[in-house]
C-alpha cells in the first residue's frame, strides 16, 4: 500500500523532511501499525505516538488510530496556536 506522510511544524524539524511516500507491506493497515513501523527504523518518530499529535488523513482530522487505503495522506499534526 502506498502512502504519503506529511510532518508538519516541529515534527518536521524532529522527522528530518516534511513528507514521505511509502511503499507499506500488507501487515500495516492503521496508523498505530504505520507508527510502529516509523520508530522502528528511526528513533525520532516517536514523537509522532505523543497523545497531542493529531492525525489528518485526506484533509479531515480523524480519530487514533485510523484505518489506512492505498493512496492516503496521513498527516502528524503537533498542536499549535494562533492569534
Amino acid at each position: 500500500m502506498k502512502i504519503t506522510i506529511r510532518y508538519m511544524a516541529a515534527l518536521r524539524d524532529r522527522m528530518g523532511q516534511s513528507e514521505c511516500v511509502l511503499d507499506l507491506p500488507d501487515t500495516i493497515t492503521d496508523s498505530a501499525a504505520l507508527t510502529a513501523h516509523l520508530r522502528a527504523a528511526d528513533p525520532a518518530a516517536e514523537a509522532l505516538e505523543h497523545p497531542s499529535i493529531r492525525l489528518i488523513r485526506n484533509d479531515e482530522i480523524v480519530a487514533k488510530p485510523v484505518a489506512l487505503e492505498t493512496g492516503d495522506t496521513l498527516a502528524f499534526c503537533p498542536p499549535f496556536t494562533g492569534g
